[in-house]
Formats: structure tokens, sequence, C-alpha cells
């Protein structure tokens, strides 16, 4: 299976923090991933939820650059996401963003410690039976 046809795992700010603090969950998924081709993204506006101004963020770091790659919101993309929001009612921009890249890169897993936004996001994309949700 290629890396394309393998689809992606995203994090969200949840799933990027739990990496950071060793959560097993989360870090089965990304070995498991890695191991069936899955890249491993962090579409860019999660970046503004998991910077704090604080000074501890070694763990975070570790996490951004270790994934395959950040993903940059596309005009389009954003788009995508303004219409889920509206369609579901959920109110964070982000997370309407991390659900408009994994629709983008079905099948897909979301990894958040928000799963009922992400799964509300996902239902108004119809595609709940293509991107999986891992709660951390």
């Amino acid at each position: 299976m290629t890396t394309a046809q393998a689809g992606r795992v995203i994090l969200d700010s949840g799933g990027v923090s739990a990496l950071a603090e060793g959560n097993a969950r989360a870090r089965a998924v990304v070995v498991r991933a890695r191991r069936e081709g899955r890249l491993v993204v962090i579409p860019a506006p999660v970046l503004t939820e998991v910077y704090t101004g604080r000074h501890d963020h070694a763990g975070i770091d570790r996490v951004i650059n270790a994934v395959d790659m950040l993903v940059e919101t596309s005009p389009e993309r954003a788009k995508q996401a303004g219409v889920l929001r509206t369609r579901s009612g959920v109110l964070s921009v982000v997370d309407a963003i991390v659900v408009a890249e994994a629709v983008a890169a079905l099948p897909a897993i979301i990894v958040t410690s928000d799963p009922d936004d992400i799964k509300a996001l996902v239902d108004a994309a119809q595609a709940a039976d293509r991107v999986a949700i891992v709660a951390v």
C-alpha cells in the first residue's frame, strides 16, 4: 500500500499534547500508522492552540519535528472548514480545519482530545465511515 492509498493520521492540538506528554495510546496510533505507510501530519493552525508563550514547549517541539509534515491551510480547505462549522454547529475553526484536512486525505485517522466536536464535524462531512477518531 502506498502512502497515498494509506491515508493520513491527523493530529489536533490534543493529539500533539498527548504525544508530547508520552500518552501510550497516541504513541501506538503513530507507530501503527508508520508501519502501515500512513503520513502523520499536523495542520498548521493547530500550532496556534499548542503554543501558549510558555517556555516549556520542548515536548511539543519534539512532536512537531517528528511528524511527516505540517500542512498549510489552502483557501479551498479553509472554505470547506467553514462549511463544516456551519453544518455541524461546532465553533472551533481549528477543529474544522483538522477535519477538512482529514476528509481531503481519506481514509484518515484523527487523534484528538475533543472527540465530540470532531465527530460532529466528521458527521457534517458525511465521512464517518472513512475517518476514524481516536480519543486521547
